[in-house]
């Protein structure tokens, strides 16, 4: 199958700025990688329907900073889990990548693979001078409405990682 032969993960256009809150989240249907290194198929509008999701977008896999940064929600996963949030990881990696990175260093939660970056695109967080997904944080609620946004995460700001918990009641 050729890339126009296949089907965009998500039907948002591309934004200039990062999404906001208020804003309707844009859905989309992305291959991920579990815990366990198993390749699924994920629709967004179904894992809404289950309730609050924490997009937790990063550069790459691997890499020392991304690293500290999934490994930091990975620590909270069971007060954000107990909280009814479920995360998911992004970028635009593979998912032969996503499997390594999940076999070393085993993620309580799924990374999605939005490999052509249309995702990304969608939610404004595109960084257009490296090619690739910005460090950043989107929680969405399970009505599919944005309720938090740090577009420029930095895992080391602990005041920045304090406000989405403090979003969700927990801080």
């Amino acid at each position: 199958m050729t890339a126009e032969e296949r089907e965009p993960a998500t039907t948002a256009p591309p934004r200039e700025e990062p999404i906001g809150p208020g804003e309707r989240a844009p859905l989309f249907r992305l291959p991920a990688v579990t815990t366990e290194a198993e390749q699924i198929e994920v629709s967004f509008e179904d894992v809404l329907a289950e309730g609050d999701v924490l997009l937790v977008f990063y550069q790459d896999d691997g890499m020392p900073i991304c690293t500290s940064e999934l490994k930091a929600f990975a620590q909270e996963h069971e007060t954000l889990r107990s909280a009814g949030v479920q995360v998911f990881g992004m970028n635009t990696n593979g998912l032969g990548s996503h499997a390594r990175f999940q076999e070393r260093d085993r993620f309580p939660f799924p990374l999605f693979s939005d490999f052509f970056g249309e995702v990304v695109r969608a939610y404004g967080l595109w960084d257009e001078d490296e090619r690739k997904s910005r460090r950043a944080l989107v929680l969405v609620g399970g009505d599919g409405v944005v309720r938090y946004v740090e577009p420029h995460f930095n895992p080391g700001n602990l005041a920045a990682f304090e406000a989405v918990f403090t979003e969700l009641g927990l801080a």
